[in-house]
């Protein structure tokens, strides 16, 4: 219950996020348009940095930046560069793991949230596990935990990862690029969900 309540904070605080960047971009959109237009591949390049660092350093995100990514580039190449970014990052959270172990992981995220996790990894068909646990667990927690507690090659690990974080690229970059005025009904009925959800768990 506890990961449930704050899996639906997290997205709360998300989604406001993604609403007050898409709000600064809607209300700028010639000049943001006119910048990237001398500095295209530049700010492609950024994006997929940003996604790179965020992937590998928690609670960094590199989520709240779609709608500019989106509105700039368009939703799918925006969701392209995220693939690439956390594809990247997980590869790299995931060696340092394996070849490294705690003493330098806990450098990066927390310890308490990637032994929470060790419980949630099975010793078999990992690849399917780790595509479904990329659905629920942010990619950087993750990526540590599957290196640390598992002995699943860098192969299949990353092929599950890419399968796992597609689906999630493309349907936040395709949120990115919706006005801020959609993005703010989505906030409320996420927060009206929890708040039902909270309620009906009080009253139990």
């Amino acid at each position: 219950m506890k990961s449930v309540h704050r899996y639906l904070l997290g997205l709360i605080a998300l989604l406001f996020a993604f609403l007050f960047v898409s709000y600064v971009v809607n209300e700028n959109e010639n000049y943001f348009k006119s910048l990237i237009y001398r500095h295209e591949d530049e700010g492609a390049a950024m994006y997929v940095a940003l996604a790179i660092v965020a992937t590998v350093v928690a609670p960094l995100s590199a989520l709240p930046f779609l709608p500019l990514v989106s509105l700039l580039y368009g939703w799918f190449w925006a969701a392209i560069f995220s693939i690439i970014g956390w594809s990247v990052g997980a590869w790299i959270a995931f060696v340092i793991a394996r070849r490294w172990g705690k003493d330098i992981v806990k450098n990066f995220v927390s310890l308490s949230a990637i032994e929470r996790l060790e419980a949630r990894i099975p010793t078999e068909h990992l690849f399917w596990h780790i595509v479904l646990l990329r659905v629920l667990v942010p990619v950087d927690a993750l990526s540590y935990a599957i290196g640390i507690f598992t002995n699943v090659k860098v192969r299949t690990y990353m092929a599950a990862t890419v399968v796992g974080i597609t689906p999630f690229a493309f349907v936040w970059a395709y949120v990115g690029s919706l006005s801020w005025e959609y993005l703010l009904a989505l906030a409320g009925g996420v927060c009206a969900a929890y708040a039902v959800y909270f309620a009906l768990r009080r009253s139990r």
